[in-house]
């Protein structure tokens, strides 16, 4: 009897790992809030249920509860995301990032690679009022836009001998003009470990009106200036 209890008891707590983390999946930046009854429609849950697992998360710090009884994501997620940077050794992006808006006048952003998809870890928006829709924390298609063309190139296609992601590889950087976005340019360089490994993708992106060959030769001077003082292991 007791090996048979066993395998039930790990089901158990699996199921209700899984179904914490199937709440927290739910939050985006397009849906920040939620409530319990949102909560249970969506993922069939009954209303114990969800209270139960919305109570353990908010107690570990993992959602909170507003006054009128929606549930957002709690501080929980800065402790980890501030984890995340340090044991990957990003901090020293986060001014580059800034650094390159603040030179270029642009938009700058860094993307890394995760689950088949690209994330926009850091962006520093340009100060003028054009502005674009991508915001830290999205998660992108990994085969479209600048970022994820270089992702690929230096990723998953990374053994490509010849064709279009080797020649990226060839060229050191990707420019995006008239891809998904007619208005807008977007130029990406490679962020390599001291190992050559791929970390992820700086991008410098605008209006396609201010973008020349002039322009582009500037940008690619000032990208390639600053992944001299990102040192990776």
């Amino acid at each position: 009897m007791k090996n048979d209890m066993k395998p039930r008891s790990i089901d158990k707590k699996y199921n209700a790992i899984e179904k914490c983390l199937q709440i927290l999946s739910m939050f985006s930046l397009d849906k920040s809030t939620f409530t319990i009854k949102e909560i249970c429609d969506r993922l069939n849950f009954n209303v114990s249920t969800a209270y139960r697992i919305l109570s353990t998360l908010e107690e570990y710090g993992y959602v909170s509860r507003l006054k009128n009884k929606d549930y957002v994501i709690g501080t929980q997620a800065l402790y980890l995301s501030a984890i995340y940077t340090q044991s990957n050794h990003l901090e020293q992006i986060r001014s580059i990032i800034d650094y390159i808006r603040n030179v270029s006048g642009e938009t700058s952003s860094f993307f890394v690679e995760e689950d088949n998809k690209r994330i926009c870890l850091y962006r520093a928006h340009s100060r003028d009022e054009i502005r674009h829709n991508i915001e830290q924390g999205s998660r992108l298609d990994l085969n479209r836009g600048a970022s994820g063309r270089i992702i690929l190139a230096y990723g998953k296609r990374q053994k490509d001998k010849k064709g279009f992601y080797k020649d990226i590889r060839d060229k050191g950087y990707y420019l995006s003009i008239n891809e998904h976005n007619p208005s807008l340019f977007a130029l990406a360089v490679p962020v390599l470990s001291n190992t050559d490994k791929l970390v992820g993708a700086i991008v410098v992106s605008g209006p396609i009106t201010r973008f020349n060959e002039k322009q582009k030769s500037i940008l690619l001077n000032l990208l390639k200036e600053q992944l001299k003082n990102i040192v990776m292991p």
